[in-house]
């Protein structure tokens, strides 16, 4: 697996390990094995939260588990590890006051069991809160070293990009990362998101991506398996001729819808008006982790790229 270097630095794999399920519903057997399997096929890029998965258990598992497994296998060095802060966790967490950031990136340092974060996200706006203290204190955790570098996930585009400019405006660290939710399928317009701000990327949102040369992190990039199981697709996305699309594609190539979709989401930035897109998923079974996989190396012609792009 080639591994990409982002303008920020970064030097991580093309796709996103999430971590959300490990310690509650993945279990931690399981997930050490997907885990070691992701670095065994050159993996470098995982995803984690202080609130992983506190609606299957307290919020503190998946950051644990993933600190034993970086303690157990001795690979801190060899690894990009993301999490966030911000969203609740059995009615504590939420928010992003100076305080409520200081507190919770010092948990998560502890749980990873780690002195610094790679990426550290704000996992959600939070209007009530002045950017400016927002921003400023994500600042002085990167000038501490606790943090390298800094993004925003589920936010409005303006949003995001008046943090920025702010940070530019007062010296402090910009969001160079953007994680959203983003899959092959359109998003229906008649349909709000389960949070206010999490929207799935329009058209708009990926051009400022491109323009401003921030990388998109695509959570929720295989529609919670709805690929391969039509079923599970959320009912906010329209199923039609695209689906039918890319599933033929899949089939004359040779390999599951979910994998094609991971090759388009990775040769996104070759076409015009689309930035670097890196997709984030995870499996509690090694098996279907790694089939997935199989699109990172997966060849697709401008005329497919195109053909996709149309549908």
């Amino acid at each position: 697996m080639n591994h990409i270097t982002l303008s920020n630095g970064l030097r991580i794999a093309p796709v996103a390990l999430g971590a959300m399920n490990f310690g509650t519903t993945t279990s931690k057997e399981q997930a050490y094995a997907v885990l070691d399997a992701y670095i065994d096929m050159g993996g470098n890029f995982i995803d984690t939260s202080n609130n992983y998965a506190h609606w299957a258990g307290t919020g503190d598992e998946s950051e644990t588990v993933l600190g034993e497994w970086l303690r157990d296998r001795g690979c801190r060095d060899r690894v990009v590890i993301a999490t966030k802060v911000g969203f609740d966790r059995h009615g504590e967490g939420a928010g992003l006051k100076k305080a409520q950031i200081e507190y919770w990136v010092d948990e998560s340092l502890r749980k990873l069991g780690t002195d610094y974060i790679d990426l550290y996200y704000a996992h959600t706006d939070e209007p009530t809160t002045p950017l400016e203290e927002t921003m400023e204190t994500f600042g002085m955790l990167v000038k501490k070293g606790k943090v390298r570098v800094l993004g925003g996930s589920n936010y409005d585009t303006w949003r995001f990009s008046e943090a920025n400019a702010l940070a530019k405006a007062n010296g402090w660290t910009p969001y160079t990362v953007m994680q959203q939710r983003f899959t092959y399928l359109h998003p229906r317009a008649d349909m709000a998101p389960k949070y206010i701000f999490n929207e799935s990327v329009n058209r708009e949102r990926l051009r400022y991506l491109c323009d401003k040369d921030i990388p998109l992190v695509s959570y929720s990039c295989l529609a919670k398996g709805g690929y391969e199981d039509t079923s599970r697709i959320p009912s906010d996305y329209i199923v039609g001729e695209r689906l039918e699309t890319i599933r033929n594609m899949a089939q004359e190539k040779g390999v599951s819808t979910s994998a094609l979709v991971v090759a388009w989401m990775v040769n996104l930035y070759r076409c015009e008006g689309f930035p670097r897109v890196i997709p984030l998923f995870a499996s509690s079974r090694v098996s279907h982790f790694t089939d997935n996989l199989k699109g990172v190396s997966l060849a697709l012609s401008d005329e497919e790229m195109a053909i996709l792009n149309r549908a």
